[in-house]
């Protein structure tokens, strides 16, 4: 998935030509994504011109309005317009178009969820455990609220949320994402900034400017949830902050209580 900033993505930002934030102009990978979809819409928008320009072609053999009102003299045969023809050859250009995205967009969409599965498996029993979530879900780092909210949050040493400061690769072990923390939840006090690890698969991979909302499992500094964008961040909230008060008094089995 691309980045997002300020909530639109490369497309949107191409379509609605809005100035990009700072942020969107030092990553080269949304900044190549949006040229792509700026010149996508480019090419759209000409054909679109072009159907317009059919459809308000008078018909053949059809007179001017100031002919019409003081016909001087008998009006010349009109030049055949071949209307049919010209739509049709504009209507096939917009959907090549429109087949090209559709097919880049599938491409994407392969490409992100390459490699998925390993992490999933790798993660499934801690999650399981503390009522995470599925094995779909765990693809993206994200999804429905734990089965038993309390106790993933009873098992959690660090839920807070943040804005990406640095994405750090690992040589191949993944990632170290370093947030600077704007809400906390778990613990109520620390630093202004934390880190946790991704795996190299792990997707959606948080980059530099993003909203992120993260817990970290006790032992480890890898993220056993990550939302990413405002949206996601947002539902994930509202369970959290339900179930924040009940986690203070459920134990989790890794404490050696039952």
């Amino acid at each position: 998935m691309a980045a997002e900033y300020d909530g639109a993505d490369a497309l949107m930002a191409a379509i609605t030509g809005e100035p990009l934030p700072e942020a969107a102009r030092a990553d080269a990978e949304f900044m190549a994504g949006h040229r792509a979809a700026a010149a996508d819409v480019a090419l759209l928008r000409e054909q679109l011109s072009a159907i317009g320009d059919v459809l308000a072609a008078p018909p053949a053999g059809a007179p001017s309005p100031v002919t019409a009102r003081s016909r001087p003299r008998a009006p010349r045969p009109a030049r055949p317009v071949r209307r049919g023809r010209a739509l049709r050859i504009a209507l096939g250009s917009l959907a090549a178009v429109v087949a090209l995205s559709a097919v880049a967009g599938l491409a994407r969409l392969v490409t992100e969820n390459s490699g998925s599965d390993s992490q999933a498996a790798k993660s499934a029993g801690a999650a399981d455990a503390k009522g995470g979530p599925g094995e779909a879900d765990r693809r993206s780092g994200d999804g429905p609220p734990p089965s038993d909210p309390e106790l993933a949050l009873a098992c959690d040493r660090l839920v807070v949320e943040g804005t990406v400061a640095r994405v750090e690769p690992k040589d191949g072990q993944g990632s170290r994402i370093v947030l600077t923390v704007t809400r906390r939840y778990k613990p109520d006090r620390g630093p202004a900034q934390v880190a946790f690890l991704l795996a190299e698969d792990a997707h959606p991979g948080p980059r530099r400017g993003q909203h992120v909302l993260v817990e970290v499992g006790r032992g480890t500094d890898d993220a056993s949830r990550w939302a990413v964008g405002e949206d996601r961040v947002a539902v994930n909230r509202a369970w959290i902050l339900k179930a924040l008060p009940g986690s203070r008094h459920t134990a989790c089995p890794s404490d050696g209580s039952t």
